[in-house]
């Protein structure tokens, strides 16, 4: 008698030992989650940002080059029109080339860091 008495002990402590690791298990994989959602949404951000001003640097020598192309040609319609052909030309480029040069290498840069 004693020694089944003892076996339902035992069966029951290591039952909740189980639980106790399950739930440390489950806790460990949401932080870990969690941290990893952090890195890669502080990279995306960290990209943005930079990424905009960027875009609004672009945006200024563009308008520069469009200014000083017009009082070189006389013509600032014409200067523009050139700018804006430039940045046709290259988003033609890009279109082409979007795999290559950007899909898979922000792919893989997204995957890299939540996977670190």
């Amino acid at each position: 008698m004693k020694d089944t008495e003892q076996l339902f002990e035992s069966a029951g402590e290591t039952a909740e030992y189980a639980k106790q690791y399950l739930k440390l298990q489950l806790d460990y994989f949401r932080l870990e989650t969690a941290e990893r959602v952090a890195k890669v949404s502080a990279t995306l951000i960290a990209s943005a940002v930079v990424a905009l001003f960027a875009i609004l640097a672009l945006v200024m020598l563009s308008l520069a080059a469009g200014f000083y192309l017009g009082r070189q040609w006389d013509s600032y319609a014409l200067a523009f029109v050139a700018i804006a052909g430039f940045y046709a030309l290259l988003a033609v480029i890009v279109l082409i080339l979007k795999e290559r040069w950007l899909t898979n290498i922000i792919l893989t840069s997204v995957i890299r860091s939540f996977f670190k």
